[in-house]
């Protein structure tokens, strides 16, 4: 009895269990997600695009540094004019990263090529 109490259970786990592998957790890149999901709109150096002209400019130190974390997150996660909201698409962590890639973008402006006409 205790046999088939053990392979139903372990039945139940594999059936609804974690999706994940086990193991050291997988690296998250703000880089890479930024690319997947703003660039088009903000441009990779935080410049934006022409297909969206009025999103807000990344690359522009002063304006990012008035920006809270939590208000960078707000808007990721609710959207903001143009801008549709990934509500709970992105972990905290996820989002953390995310952050961290943003602030990082008024520096490489200066270093990447003019966006093309």
């Amino acid at each position: 009895m205790c046999s088939r109490r053990a392979v139903a259970l372990l039945a139940l786990w594999l059936a609804g269990g974690c999706t994940q592998p086990a193991g050291p957790e997988r690296p998250i890149s703000g880089k890479q997600l930024y690319e997947q999901y703003c660039a088009r709109c903000h441009g990779e150096a935080g410049i934006p695009t022409k297909d969206a002209p009025t999103a807000s400019s990344l690359a522009d130190a002063a304006f990012v540094e008035r920006l809270s974390d939590e208000g960078i997150k707000g808007v990721i996660r609710a959207g903001r004019g143009q801008m549709p909201g990934f509500g709970d698409r992105f972990t905290d962590a996820t989002l953390q990263v995310l952050v961290a890639h943003v602030r990082s973008l008024p520096g490489q402006a200066a270093e990447a090529p003019p966006p093309a006409p």
